[in-house]
């Protein structure tokens, strides 16, 4: 028997679950289409070559740690552009499916835009600029969304959701709020239905609160164990050595610290959700819009009082939900990555809409919300392409730059391949300029200033044009900055900013009193 015959595959792609994966895959394909067919690095991925999948789990990811190591012994982990961005977008595209299908959405538009929209939202863009470990990513977030659908779709799916939200925080704690979020809109639909009681949706929702417990129980457990099987500890790298040791006098203020910037991301420009005024402005759409439906919803004599408090609580609590980041990481940086769970705020109006009453007032806002889903597909899409293109013109104007100065290193009187390297300061050239760095991208680095003077300046003279330098020690650089010849020299790229002293080519970009 086969495992898909033509009857059965014609069954799932006429649901909105599939005709949703297959939007999401078609949009991702053109949206992504730059990152995929072309070699886009920013501060990590130039150093993941040719194979890697990131830090394990020393980073508190110890599912991540396990994959890589059987992927790598089977065939590598290499930091491969198409093949790599392909992958991810069909894990992306299957979410999109699953989510659809477990929060239930009924009008096939609505289905077909919110899967097109979950596959070019920005975090997905951002996910592209990590290639090397793309597709790890993209399955955590399919584990996130399967962990909501399992216990949404069967009856016994507790322990499964636990699972899988395990092994999704076990590749990357940031995807969980994506799995709350989901939780949330589910309970959300469920009180505004009069076919559901309100003590199953109570009884639900504990379902969901107890597979939550039991999935970050399952997590720390395997990472103690991952720990010791691996002899290391938890790095101090944004707060990673901290996870799991909330007070419980500081959880107040970081739930109000996640819903504020919730409430405010599009005013605020949060992870560059809406950096555009017109993003801003469809936000503001979508907003009033939630509010008139919730405010629609709440007057209906049909709806019991309970649901009504119900739904105001919960849409209270869905900000949280999906900016649950901040609580799990309170001292960690916040970017573009780790919010994928505000590709959930759109869907909020899509599901109010469906529960509305059919009046002419509810087809309205109906179709407000499928346009303002389109616009943010498109908007999204040509975010997405500006962000390529700006590391595209980062990336070359970084690889001349370095090439430059490699070239003149080697013309300077008394150099030899022996000598070691000392850069001092950070590159501070004025009359270095790109246009494209200008525009706000969603955590690539899209200055070949900041790609210079990252840790990763040595791999991109390394990898851009195969070149291994000797680089002096930090104590040797921080001795060479306070000789007083050093602090003569002119910064690069005058003439002189290049000297070799003793056994150290020195190249100056700064004066320390600048740095400092």
């Amino acid at each position: 028997m086969k495992l898909l015959d033509k009857q059965r595959w014609n069954t799932i792609v006429r649901t909105n679950a599939g005709t949703a994966a297959i939007a999401a895959l078609l949009a991702g394909i053109a949206a992504h289409l730059f990152g995929i067919v072309t070699i886009l690095n920013n501060y990590d991925s130039i150093i993941a070559q040719p194979a890697s999948y990131g830090t394990g789990v020393t980073s508190g990811r110890w599912f991540l740690n396990i994959l890589g190591d059987i992927v790598g012994k089977c065939g590598g982990n290499y930091s491969l552009a198409t093949v790599n961005g392909l992958l991810l977008i069909v894990f992306l595209a299957i979410s999109a499916g699953f989510l659809v299908s477990a929060i239930r959405i009924q009008n096939r538009l609505s289905a077909i835009l919110v899967g097109m929209l979950f596959v070019v939202f920005p975090a997905a863009t951002s996910i592209m600029f990590f290639r090397y470990t793309a597709v790890y990513y993209g399955i955590a977030i399919l584990l996130s969304v399967l962990a909501a659908w399992i216990l949404e779709r069967t009856k016994y799916g507790v322990l499964l959701s636990a699972l899988f939200t395990a092994l999704s925080l076990g590749i990357y704690q940031a995807y969980v709020p994506l799995t709350i979020g989901i939780f949330v809109l589910i309970l959300i639909r469920q009180t505004l239905q009069e076919s559901v009681p309100v003590k199953d949706v109570v009884k639900n929702g504990i379902r969901q609160c107890v597979a939550l417990i039991l999935g970050l129980a399952l997590y720390f457990i395997c990472l103690k164990i991952t720990l010791w099987i691996y002899k290391t500890s938890l790095s101090d790298y944004q707060g990673v050595g901290e996870m799991g040791q909330l007070s419980l006098t500081d959880i107040p203020g970081l739930v109000w610290r996640a819903f504020s910037t919730f409430c405010t991301f599009p005013l605020k420009d949060y992870c560059e959700l809406a950096n555009t005024k017109f993003l801003k402005l469809l936000y503001g759409l979508l907003a009033v819009l939630t509010a008139v439906q919730l405010g629609y919803l709440l007057i209906q004599k049909t709806v019991k009082p309970v649901n009504k408090l119900m739904t105001v609580l919960l849409c209270m609590i869905f900000p949280v939900a999906v900016n649950f980041i901040v609580i799990m990481c309170p001292n960690s940086w916040i970017y573009t990555l780790m919010v994928y769970g505000f590709a959930l705020v759109p869907c909020v109006p899509v599901v109010m809409g469906e529960c509305l009453p059919d009046v002419p007032a509810a087809k309205y806002g109906r179709r407000i919300a499928s346009a303002a889903l389109l616009i943010l597909v498109f908007a999204y899409a040509n975010g997405a392409n500006v962000n390529y293109t700006a590391l595209y013109y980062a990336n070359r104007q970084t690889e001349n730059y370095l090439n430059a100065m490699v070239v003149q290193v080697r013309m300077t009187e008394g150099f030899d391949t022996e000598k070691e390297w000392a850069f001092i300061g950070s590159i501070d050239d004025p009359l270095m300029y790109n246009s494209w760095q200008e525009e706000d991208v969603y955590g690539g680095n899209n200055a070949a200033v900041d790609l210079i003077n990252k840790y990763s300046r040595n791999w991109w003279i390394r990898y851009s044009f195969g070149y291994s330098i000797p680089q002096a020690s930090e104590g040797k650089t921080q001795q060479l900055a306070q000789m007083q010849e050093v602090k003569a020299m002119p910064c690069w790229p005058d003439e002189g900013s290049i000297k070799v002293i003793g056994d150290t080519v020195v190249i100056k970009f700064q004066n320390t009193t600048d740095a400092s």
